[in-house]
């Protein structure tokens, strides 16, 4: 499944998609052939969402846990806007050398808790996990409350994601490229999907029945937001209810034109509606 899903974004063939899956499956089987396995994953959703996946298949190889460090990191001095590690320098990361910590049991216990409730049918337990105390995983109950902001919101059925985009639109972003600027620069609080992911979203609100961008052929030319669009923006129109929903949050399935769940701002939390 995972497989098809990845060579219908034409990243892969299903084959080699197939092929990549299994070779990373087998490395991980493969682990205990190491002295020290080091963990390298950033603060936002993407990492984080990798990190428990990860860590809960790893978790039942008890005798791992002894050799297993984790690097994680939210900022980096001299960096007023840390993305993640790859806009550092080989100094700068080797200066991190050193702040890596032991795997603990807690951390493997909050990963396979996350995890269960990240794959769930409902929002619900994972939206508990999330107003929980606890950190032993410090950075991932703040990304799993940025994954629950994914839901289409109540005030106009868009994700966080999708209005982000608009709102870069109506500011002054003329192509797919500008908007992917802006908002890895600026107003993504913590930037996770990479560009192939979010051209892939962006397409969603121009294929629509009722577009809320005008079409376009390729990233770089220029589009505008339709009437529709600034509808939404407004808070005049509802994506979900006008163009339906067919997609998944982990393991919510978002279907129809409603009743869905949505995220609620003025609740603070997930709601069926």
């Amino acid at each position: 499944m995972r497989a098809r899903f990845i060579s219908n974004w034409d990243i892969l063939s299903e084959t080699r998609a197939m092929d990549r899956l299994q070779s990373e499956a087998k490395a991980l089987d493969g682990l205990d052939r190491y002295d020290s396995i080091i963990l390298w994953f950033e603060h936002d959703l993407y990492d984080q969402a990798v990190l428990i996946d990860l860590l809960s298949r790893l978790s039942e190889q008890v005798d791992l846990l002894d050799r297993m460090r984790l690097m994680t990191v939210d900022r980096f001095s001299g960096e007023e806007r840390f993305v993640g590690f790859g806009q550092l320098s080989p100094d700068q990361l080797r200066s991190l050398q050193g702040r890596d910590v032991p795997m603990s049991e807690d951390m493997l216990l909050q990963a396979r808790r996350a995890w269960d409730a990240f794959r769930a049918e409902t929002p619900e337990a994972l939206y508990a996990f999330t107003v929980e105390e606890g950190d032993a995983l410090p950075f991932l109950r703040s990304a799993m409350r940025r994954h629950l902001m994914e839901l289409p919101w109540t005030q106009n059925g868009l994700s966080m994601t999708e209005r982000l985009m608009l709102e870069a639109v109506a500011g002054g972003a003329k192509t797919g490229v500008d908007t992917f600027r802006k908002m890895y620069l600026e107003t993504e609080p913590a930037p996770f999907l990479g560009d192939v992911m979010f051209f892939h979203d962006m397409a969603g609100l121009i294929d629509a029945t009722r577009p809320a961008l005008t079409e376009t052929e390729d990233w770089r030319d220029e589009f505008d937001l339709t009437d529709f669009g600034r509808q939404l923006l407004a808070g005049e129109a509802d994506w979900v209810r006008t163009n339906g929903i067919d997609q998944w949050r982990g393991g919510v399935h978002l279907t129809g034109k409603g009743p869905v769940w949505r995220w609620s701002p003025d609740q603070d939390r997930p709601v069926l509606e």
